[in-house]
């Protein structure tokens, strides 16, 4: 008697897709499984944060900061437009230009002071178009100090650029630019800007006149001293000018203003 089994070939084909259903679901267990365990162990999968939105503009963030000074500018221009001003010079700047009183240096010349208290380059920009509501014929330009405690040098060098195209934009003025003076030595060692920014941002704007068909008057070596700071006549308070600073001034513009 023959003990041995033999096994026909379709029989071994229905075991095997017995076999196959009956290993499919615990495979499926086992993966399931390992993935489960997988997922506790690994540290969990860090997603980059989506990057932060750049900062707004700074033209941006002036109109935030003063919500008012479009109002504000709209209605100077209007007030003046009705007072029928017809200047021979228009003034653009700060609180610097904003506390001069040239009409008092040229009594012959009709002098429009435009200047603004804690005035910056971009602010300025935003108004300038008043030099065509007065009527200028010359315009002369002082302004960056604000901006400079603010604001990194090349940005405030872009700024003044842009502020010269948008006057040019408004009329073919004859365009004085000039330096901005030097503050007094801060004693907390402090200096903002320091005296090396001041120079090099004044350098720039020597450069922007030359570019742009305007001339440069520089200010600020006449009234520096040996150190890079402001000389104590010429000074109120270590920022603005005192009496003898505006005469400086005036005296510097003269040729320009009375030829």
């Amino acid at each position: 008697m023959n003990n041995n089994i033999q096994i026909k070939p379709n029989q071994i084909l229905i075991l095997c897709i017995v076999l196959s259903f009956l290993i499919a679901p615990l495979v499926s267990v086992i993966e399931r499984n390992s993935k489960e365990v997988e997922s506790e162990t690994s540290p969990a999968q860090v997603v980059d944060p989506a990057p932060a939105p750049e900062a707004e503009e700074k033209e941006e963030e002036e109109e935030v900061r003063w919500p008012h000074q479009k109002y504000y500018y709209a209605g100077w221009d209007k007030c003046l437009d009705n007072l029928h001003v017809d200047c021979d010079v228009a003034f653009l700047g700060d609180s610097i230009t904003y506390q001069s009183w040239f009409d008092r240096d040229f009594p012959d010349v009709t002098i429009c002071n435009l200047g603004v208290v804690s005035d910056n380059i971009r602010a300025l920009t935003y108004r300038v178009g008043t030099i065509q509501t007065v009527r200028a014929e010359k315009v002369f330009v002082m302004i960056g100090i604000n901006s400079l405690q603010n604001d990194n040098l090349d940005r405030c060098i872009k700024d003044y650029e842009t502020l010269v195209d948008t006057i040019y934009s408004w009329g073919d003025y004859d365009l004085y630019l000039i330096s901005i003076t030097p503050l007094a030595k801060n004693e907390e060692g402090e200096d903002d800007p320091t005296p090396e920014t001041i120079v090099s941002f004044n350098e720039a704007i020597s450069e922007i006149a030359a570019a742009n068909h305007a001339t440069y008057l520089d200010l600020h070596s006449q009234v520096v001293d040996s150190s890079g700071y402001i000389r104590p006549e010429y000074t109120k308070d270590g920022i603005h000018l005192s009496d003898e600073g505006y005469e400086v001034w005036a005296d510097l513009m003269r040729p320009y203003i009375e030829g």
